[in-house]
Order: C-alpha cells, then sequence, then structure tokens
C-alpha cells in the first residue's frame, strides 16, 4: 500500500521536485553498561531524513524516515535498517482535513508517563518508539478555536482489507473554562490483539493552570470480553521557579496507579519499574536546570511505591558549534532481583 501511496504522492508533486528541501540530523552514541560484574559497550548511530515539499492547494505531503546504524554498517559487521517515520497525503477540506498514510499519532498532553495514549508506551518521557508510527486514516473535524473531533483508523500490521487488522480511535478536545478536556475511546485490532492487554479503553485527561501551577490528570477504564477489566490513575503538576530573570527552574512531578500488571505496556521502556504485586504505584519526578542559554541539567527518577524499585537518571546536555549537541547522560537501577548502571554520551548533528 505505501508503494502505491508513493507513487501517487510522486506523480502529484511531480512539478514541485525542484522546490524540495531536506532537513534531519545524524547521531552516533555510546553505551557502556554494567550488571552483577558483566560489563558491556554498545556503539550506535542512526540518520534521520525529513523532506519538505511545498503545498499544492489544499494538499499536504510529509516524507521522513530513519537509516539506523549506517556508519557501523560500512565499518562493522552491523546491518544498517531503513524505517519509515511519515510517509502520508493531508488533505485540507472547508470542514475537515483528511491525512491518509503512515503518519504520528500520539495524544500526548505534556505527562512524563501517558497510560491512555493512542498507543500504549508510545511516547514516555519525552521518549518516542516506532509505535508512535502507524499506517492510518484520520478525519479531523475542528469545532471551536480550542475544541476539535479526530475519528482513527489504523493499521498496525500495515495496511490491509481485513478489518480484523483495523485499529479504531475517537478523540474530542474541549475547552473548559481554563482547563483543556480530552475525551478518547480506543479498540485494538482483533487480529493481533495482547494475551493480558484489554482490546478496548475509555478515557479522559484534564490538564490546566492552577494558582500558578499546572496541574494535570488521567482516568482510563480497560474491559475486554475476555479479560479483566481495570484502571489507571495519573495526577501530575509542573512548576517552574524563576532564579534571576535568565534562569528558570523547572519541575514536574506525578503519580501513576495502574489497576492490574496487564497494564505495563504503558510505561514503554520504563517497563522494568513494574514490581511485586498485580497492582502497581509509581512515583516520578523531573527537575530541570538550564546551566545557561546553550546547556542544561536536568534530572529523572522514578520510584515504586512498594519500595521494590528505583531509578535515576541525570542528563546534561549542551549546545556545540556547528550545529552539534552533546549529551551526556546516566542510568541508575535499584530491585530487589538485580542492579544495573549505565553511562551514555552522544553527538548529533542537525543540518
Amino acid at each position: 500500500m505505501r508503494k502505491y501511496l508513493l507513487l501517487l504522492l510522486i506523480f502529484i508533486f511531480a512539478g514541485q521536485v525542484s522546490a524540495i528541501e531536506a532537513g534531519g540530523e545524524y547521531a552516533i552514541l555510546a553505551n557502556l553498561s554494567w550488571h552483577d560484574g558483566t560489563y558491556k559497550t554498545e556503539i550506535s548511530d542512526f540518520l534521520n531524513i525529513d523532506l519538505f515539499l511545498p503545498q499544492v492547494g489544499n494538499n499536504e505531503i510529509q516524507y521522513s524516515f530513519i537509516v539506523t546504524d549506517p556508519l557501523l554498517d560500512l565499518l562493522e559487521d552491523k546491518d544498517a535498517a531503513y524505517y519509515t517515520r511519515k510517509l502520508y497525503l493531508r488533505r485540507k477540506f472547508d470542514d475537515f482535513s483528511l491525512t491518509v498514510g503512515r503518519q504520528p499519532v500520539s495524544w500526548a498532553f505534556g505527562s512524563l508517563l501517558n497510560p491512555v495514549d493512542y498507543t500504549p508506551g508510545s511516547l514516555v518521557a519525552d521518549r518516542e518508539s516506532s509505535g508512535k508510527y502507524t499506517d492510518a486514516l484520520e478525519l479531523y473535524l475542528p469545532l471551536e478555536w480550542n475544541s476539535g473531533l479526530s475519528l482513527l483508523a489504523s493499521y498496525p500490521g500495515g495496511f490491509s482489507t481485513d478489518f480484523n487488522k483495523m485499529k479504531t480511535g475517537v478523540r474530542g478536545r474541549f475547552g473548559v473554562g481554563a482547563f483543556d478536556l480530552t475525551l478518547n475511546y480506543v479498540q485494538e485490532a482483533f487480529s493481533i490483539r495482547n494475551s493480558f492487554f484489554p482490546r478496548e479503553r475509555l478515557a479522559l485527561t484534564l490538564k490546566g493552570d492552577l494558582k500558578g501551577m499546572g496541574v494535570y490528570a488521567a482516568f482510563g477504564h480497560y474491559f475486554d470480553d475476555v479479560l479483566d477489566s481495570s484502571n489507571s490513575l495519573l495526577l501530575g503538576i509542573d512548576y517552574s521557579y524563576n532564579l534571576n530573570y535568565y534562569t528558570k527552574i523547572t519541575l514536574q512531578l506525578e503519580y501513576l496507579g495502574l489497576g492490574n500488571r496487564s497494564l505495563s505496556p504503558v510505561l514503554g521502556p520504563f517497563i522494568f519499574m513494574n514490581g511485586r504485586g498485580d497492582r502497581l504505584d509509581l512515583l516520578s519526578a523531573s527537575l530541570t536546570y538550564p546551566v545557561d542559554d546553550f546547556s542544561s541539567i536536568s534530572l529523572m527518577s522514578m520510584l515504586n511505591l512498594d519500595g521494590s524499585r528505583i531509578f535515576i537518571s541525570p542528563v546534561y546536555q549542551n549546545t556545540l558549534s556547528a550545529n552539534i549537541d552533546l549529551n551526556l547522560s546516566g542510568r541508575v537501577f535499584f530491585g530487589e532481583e538485580y542492579n544495573f548502571t549505565s553511562l551514555s554520551t552522544g553527538l548529533t548533528y542537525s543540518f
């Protein structure tokens, strides 16, 4: 299906080829980790390319792809891999817009963890996975300046005429006073349903300002005709404090409660924070301090409230000359069964 879509897009925009612009980034990363006296080193790199085409009438095209380990494929015995992040056509009509193709679908609302995203765990603490990008058809109807309705039909396994492989969702966003309210419903594809994650869910999110502080919350109800139903609850605050005219410290603190271990996929890369019991109660915090206009220090931590898991991750970021960013980070995990520590460094060149 994506091949036919690409040919169609090339035909539509053939006259605009000379106006195509490209941008993106190249990054090389090194990681050192140790666990139970065993050390492991790993080097990886990736190339992310975005193509920008001029809009033709009410038609907009987006194409973006990522190639993992292109340099290591040349220098070492490691295979490069190609992945399409975006390849979609968006058509704007008078009262709605229609987007068809591989596209990012995320119902993020500024939280560190999001138990009610369209794809569980696809965007966690600003770390996105490939699950955020899916073959889909989205119909968006704007209602007011601060409200709208999205209707989604996606195919996690790739476009198909088999309706059993189709995942559906609807999301309404509304302005309620000083708060932003969303209501959503998702039904997972029947053919690729998870054996322990409920197939359907209803959820709401609320976000706004209260007495100079940002507050947000989310509630999700997960149900299935085979599995037991369960709930999730997220409560969070974010606060910024000005040390002086140039320096602002940002603090984010949130609580996540999952009624059943079956909901653990919402943790994404932090699924190791699952503890002893069937229920999960997790406290997360993030603190960011800008050293100057070009560098910052941040600290993220997670605590399983049953006392079985602690995770700490300090990060230093610095923008160097020539569009190069330096990133230094550490990860320390303490658990009842095992501990691990890792140090990572990376250079990213944006163009």
